[in-house]
């Protein structure tokens, strides 16, 4: 590489890390070790932790540091979590949001276990007498209609109360008050849900909560932004797995 593009580098580099310094109060650790190996890429680590929480125009960096919490508890990015906990109490995040976050991560990863029920219901009838509540059911989710405000449920639902009643109604108790807000207000634990939805791939939690989301006030520009900061965090997850490794290698003066 040539000296004066290393020297611009350089320079950029630093006026980063004084902005970081600045805006966030630290540096992320990842950002720095990448920089004593690739200092380009680096840079582009950096500028995109930056478009993550300055650069959204339709939610708050509260709401933005929350969803990044969320989604990280919900890919197992342990050393990412406390990164976005340290921003989260920047921005003025109180204990009981978090935990409305962290509520929401736990219902979207319930929720997304039950996905293949609806495939292999059909396999479960041929060979089982399955819940003869269907009475019961319908009343329970024609309820449950009502009070979401949604046109209907999804297929896992049904499938889940032929299989088993008592787990059905174990699991609309549980998402009752897991998606009850403690403190936000519900139109953001369902983008915060929707966005852990998109990083876990379940298709049918993430209808679920864009749907209600929009019922409760959502927009497309505030839907953007969860897309944006669930898809630079689940693509972290790369490089916060392998932390240790980036470590060790910045620490041994390996370099481009």
């Amino acid at each position: 590489m040539h000296a004066t593009h290393i020297e611009i580098m350089n320079n950029e580099f630093k006026e980063l890390e004084e902005y970081a310094r600045q805006t966030l109060g630290q540096v992320p650790e990842i950002v720095g070790y990448l920089g004593r190996i690739n200092e380009a890429l680096a840079l582009e680590q950096f500028r995109e932790n930056i478009a993550l929480y300055l650069g959204r125009k339709n939610i708050s960096r509260k709401l933005s540091s929350l969803i990044a919490i969320a989604v990280s508890s919900a890919n197992g990015q342990k050393e990412s979590v406390p990164i976005h906990f340290r921003l989260a109490r920047k921005f003025g995040v109180e204990p009981l949001e978090i935990l409305d976050a962290l509520k929401a991560a736990k219902m979207v990863l319930m929720s997304s276990t039950m996905s293949t029920l609806p495939s292999t219901l059909p396999i479960l009838e041929k060979s089982f007498s399955l819940s003869g509540k269907k009475h019961e059911v319908e009343k329970i989710i024609d309820n449950v209609k009502k009070q979401s405000g949604m046109d209907a449920l999804p297929e896992t639902f049904k499938a889940l109360s032929s299989i088993s009643f008592d787990l059905f109604a174990e699991h609309l108790k549980e998402k009752s008050e897991l998606m009850a807000p403690l403190r936000l207000d519900r139109k953001s634990v369902f983008l915060i849900a929707y966005a852990i939805s998109i990083s876990i791939g379940s298709e049918e939690c993430a209808r679920t909560y864009v749907k209600q989301f929009i019922n409760n006030g959502g927009n497309l520009p505030e839907i953007e932004d969860a897309i944006a900061i669930s898809r630079f965090i689940t693509g972290n997850r790369a490089l916060t797995t392998s932390f240790e490794i980036l470590r060790t290698l910045s620490e041994s003066g390996a370099r481009e």
